[in-house]
């Protein structure tokens, strides 16, 4: 753990259920603006997303990973994000399902109403002539560097190209339920690999 983590899993699932249960009130009010979506195209979306950029951001972030672990910045036998770690070494509990939760569907809602809901129409609202491809850049820009210390470095490049990923399922449906679900399963990939 690095400076000013969590030292147990079950510091970890208060903090993150606690985070999970402060920001509730913003997905309420953002869903009771949201329209409905298309299911049929929302769930096509999804699943070509999902099965195209997944494997892109985990083969991004292990080719970093390689090149970084070679020139020596990182260990070779890292993992990537922190409460991966935690999760790996921990028996199954309440606080490790709480955990699980909050980096799965809280992090998926939050995150991506945040970023995508918000972030991303706003940059092309308030920085007029810039294209879509700009807000999607600028985007996962920041998406990417919002996980910087929480990550290894060689694992922003993949959250990147995972970010380009979500912001095209936002722009193809109009909506943020596609990326909802997309960051969800990502996450619970990731976790379910580790596990």
């Amino acid at each position: 753990m690095s400076h000013g983590e969590p030292d147990s899993l079950e510091q970890l699932a208060w903090i993150s259920g606690s985070a999970v249960l402060a920001q509730l009130p913003i997905i309420v009010v953002y869903a009771l603006y949201a329209g409905t979506p298309n299911l049929k195209q929302t769930l096509r979306v999804i699943v070509f997303t999902f099965v195209l950029f997944t494997p892109l951001a985990l083969a991004t972030s292990g080719i970093a990973h390689a090149i970084f672990s070679y020139v020596g910045w990182e260990a070779p036998e890292l993992l990537g994000h922190e409460t991966l770690e935690q999760l790996k070494t921990s028996e199954f509990s309440t606080s490790m399902l709480i955990v699980i939760l909050s980096a799965t569907i809280g992090a998926g809602l939050i995150e991506e109403v945040v970023f995508r809901g918000l972030l991303q129409p706003s940059i092309s609202l308030f920085l007029r002539g810039i294209s879509v491809w700009g807000s999607i850049f600028s985007t996962s820009v920041i998406f990417s560097a919002m996980h910087l210390g929480a990550v290894p470095m060689s694992s922003l490049p993949g959250l990147f190209v995972l970010s380009i990923g979500l912001c095209l399922a936002r722009v193809k449906t109009g909506g943020v339920f596609a990326p909802i679900i997309i960051h969800i399963l990502f996450n619970a990939f990731n976790i379910a690999f580790v596990l």
